[in-house]
């Protein structure tokens, strides 16, 4: 069963899910200017920013995939495009929840441990993991593509 998919729907959703991402994220971060906040509240805060920007970035990734297919790009490049940089983002914001955020909120207010052991961050570092090992076999079979179809 092929399903097809609207390059420039699959764009409009993309950029839905990136609008309430970032709603959330603001919402979220309206405690850094709170006139009775704490430093210890808005360090938490600033901290928790951190991995938030990555995964924010693993989606505008998706974004962007998107724009290149519907310009016209190969699907198997776009793809194996996305993979790496998707896989980075989400490899890069798991590290940092588990590691940056903690080592931030120690070195500033010196009251965390070295790192989180959050199960849900750890996965999406190594589905980050995955989707950058994955891509470089994708990439390779497009290229074959590529050239077979030169040769015929």
């Amino acid at each position: 069963m092929h399903i097809a998919i609207n390059p420039k729907l699959a764009r409009f959703a993309t950029l839905g899910v990136l609008s309430f991402v970032l709603l959330g994220i603001t919402l979220n971060g309206t405690g850094l200017f709170a006139p009775d906040a704490s430093r210890a509240a808005i360090v938490n805060q600033v901290a928790g920013l951190i991995p938030a920007l990555f995964f924010v970035a693993g989606i505008w990734m998706v974004g962007r995939a998107f724009r290149a297919i519907s310009r016209g790009e190969a699907v198997e490049v776009a793809l194996s495009s996305l993979m790496t940089r998707l896989g980075a983002c989400l490899f890069v914001g798991g590290l940092a929840f588990v590691f940056a955020q903690p080592i931030l909120t120690k070195a500033i207010l010196g009251t965390s441990p070295w790192g989180w052991f959050d199960i849900p961050s750890i996965t999406l570092g190594c589905l980050g993991l995955l989707l950058m090992a994955m891509a470089r076999p994708l990439r390779e079979a497009a290229d074959a593509r590529t050239e077979l179809g030169e040769i015929l």
